[in-house]
């Protein structure tokens, strides 16, 4: 026993009895109320316990949507900082532009930097003045400025002398002159398109003595339809060729003079691409599934009135022909109101061969659910486009070229570039070569690249765009590593993402398709349209042979005219190159505002003579 208890202890003893009761019952109450505290504390620190829990998983839980949050709003940040890039920047994938950017580059408000004219009243020319510095009006080269040359020899040829004797008498004496030499200046015509109409005559032959009546047919593409070959080329031409809209097209015409509803315009675009351009679309397609190399891409469109909500994109799918395959180019534009597999189910049921395209899922299904039978090969342009994008974010104007070069995004441009460039010297040799040097040329290039890939360190100090540019290279090596086991095979997919700009740039003018029928008929035309551009031909001229030749077999049952209706068949060039050499139609017959005289029926005597000097030849 302590000392302090043994003090406690004796007076304890020297208390009475009531003394020591009264001060047990003390400690008692003591003792209950200390309970009593100590339980309401213990259920007050359970209640702040739970609502500490409670406060500490809520500000969990905001901590969780801030990080979401901010990565969101990085990632919003650089698709509207890329989508700024690619409506004002330039329009480049190419390492030396992404790192020349400068200030230049940047937005500028043309209020706040007005340009100074300056007119120079000695020698009349109007120059500009910003910042300091003089530049030549618009359109007018600076001495330093190198001239590109133009190529006229394809354009067909016009000539005419300028000679007025009479002034040259006049100024120089009759007999004191003559032509030392001729000095020739070329420069390019282009006169107005004319619209006008053309009275076409038959004759309503009596034939015998009964007098029966005998018509000639009068030549037209759509009966009962003042719709002509040429007006119709000219307005497919306009709506695919030069992305005009109907409505546009509509206006044009009426300041002609000529009244025509854009609603009109539209049914001969429809009606035609069913009863005519159809035939030539399925002997493409027929022909394209011949070849065992393809490339395919797809973009979205909107429908109006396609069954479903408002809003929901629909997709225009190109199947084309490999770039490096040794054939005439076929390109194919098929709609679909979905981007599923089932398309490219049916469109390659009876295919076997290889696609090169990027890398949606919807490629790679297929692949496996045809083995060994199709073969999917990867696109290099996305996989540089990703780094690309990734090196447009960084703000490198204050930093040293040093550290720009040891960007990991620099870096691998440059290995995907050399990539290219040894692919590409190997384009015009054949495909047995193009392979064997692939190898030994391009297929180092291509592991030193995924050397250093596979070498980076995830790092939290690595952008999104970064680390999705490294797991797309990574995840798609298998693809993007083919083109070097075949020849045939393009490094990219280029090529049908440039058949698909026409229509890319067409869709931002119209916005949309009303009907089903009509974006099925724009597939059909862009097809005759793209195939065409591929084979070098002109598309205008095209369209109008096919219009006209077409129109006399819609009745056959033989399909063996199509072989003469190909941009490369002989017969279609033969025609072109008339057109071209004879630009005005020689069918006319009479000029505007004078009177036709027309051709009476032929006498008997004329035909005696006729006849008898046939027999003399």
């Amino acid at each position: 026993m302590t000392s302090e208890e043994q003090f406690y202890y004796d007076q304890e003893l020297n208390k009475s009895r009531d003394e020591l009761i009264s001060t047990i019952v003390s400690l008692r109450i003591e003792v209950a109320n200390l309970t009593n505290y100590k339980v309401s504390n213990t259920d007050a620190l359970n209640a702040m316990h739970q609502e500490f829990m409670h406060y500490k998983k809520e500000a969990d839980s905001l901590r969780l949507e801030n990080k979401k949050l901010k990565e969101a709003l990085t990632i919003t940040a650089e698709k509207e900082q890329l989508r700024v890039k690619d409506i004002f920047g330039r329009g480049t994938e190419r390492l030396s532009d992404l790192l020349s950017r400068s200030d230049c580059d940047e937005i500028v408000d043309e209020a706040e930097t007005e340009s100074e004219t300056i007119i120079d009243f000695n020698t009349a020319v109007i120059s500009s003045k910003r910042n300091g510095k003089h530049k030549p009006p618009h359109g007018v080269r600076s001495k330093n400025t190198k001239s590109m040359k133009v190529d006229l020899d394809s354009l067909p040829q016009r000539s005419r002398f300028l000679l007025d004797n009479d002034e040259f008498n006049k100024k120089y004496g009759k007999g004191g002159w003559r032509i030392a030499y001729w000095r020739k200046k070329r420069t390019v015509e282009c006169p107005q398109i004319t619209t006008y109409c053309l009275n076409t005559y038959t004759p309503v032959i009596s034939v015998g003595l009964e007098h029966r009546l005998v018509s000639v047919p009068n030549p037209s593409i759509l009966p009962g339809s003042f719709v002509s070959a040429s007006f119709l080329a000219y307005i497919e031409y306009s709506r695919l060729y030069m992305s005009l809209p109907f409505y546009r097209l509509s206006e044009s015409f009426n300041h002609m003079g000529l009244n025509i509803s854009r609603q009109t315009l539209t049914n001969w675009f429809i009606c035609f691409s069913e009863t005519h351009f159809s035939l030539i679309y399925n002997k493409f397609h027929e022909m394209l599934m011949k070849i065992p190399y393809h490339q395919c891409d797809e973009t979205f469109i909107r429908v109006n009135k396609d069954g479903r909500s408002a809003g929901t994109p629909s997709f225009m799918w190109v199947h084309r022909t490999s770039e490096l395959f040794p054939c005439h180019p076929i390109i194919l534009f098929c709609f679909e109101l979905t981007r599923g597999t089932d398309h490219l189910r049916k469109f390659y049921s009876d295919f076997e061969g290889f696609i090169t395209c990027d890398a949606y899922c919807a490629y790679r299904v297929l692949e496996k659910e045809n083995a060994d039978v199709i073969m999917i090969c990867g696109c290099a342009m996305h996989l540089r486009r990703r780094f690309s994008e990734s090196l447009a974010l960084i703000d490198i104007k204050n930093l040293s070229e040093e550290v720009i070069n040891s960007l990991p995004e620099t870096i691998a441009l440059k290995m995907i570039g050399k990539i290219y460039d040894a692919d590409e010297k190997l384009k015009y040799i054949g495909a047995t070569e193009r392979k064997q040097a692939r190898i030994m040329k391009v297929k180092p290039l291509v592991d030193e690249f995924y050397e250093f890939i596979e070498g980076l360190e995830q790092s939290p100090l690595m952008s999104n765009r970064l680390k999705d540019a490294i797991g797309y290279a990574l995840n798609q090596k298998e693809y993007l590593c083919r083109f070097l086991e075949d020849g045939y095979i393009p490094i990219d997919d280029g090529a049908s993402e440039r058949a698909i700009r026409k229509f890319a740039i067409s869709k931002r003018g119209s916005l949309f398709y009303d009907s089903i029928n009509g974006a099925e008929a724009a597939a059909i035309m862009y097809s005759i349209m793209e195939t065409a551009r591929a084979n070098k031909v002109n598309v205008l001229v095209y369209i109008r042979y096919l219009l006209e030749e077409i129109s006399k077999h819609l009745n056959d049952t033989n399909l063996d005219f199509l072989e003469t209706m190909m941009p490369w068949s002989t017969e279609y060039l033969t025609y072109e190159r008339h057109c071209i050499d004879n630009p005005a139609d020689t069918y006319i017959i009479g000029e505007a505002g004078v009177d036709l005289v027309l051709p009476k029926t032929p006498r008997k005597s004329d035909c005696k003579i006729t006849s008898t000097t046939s027999n003399v030849a």
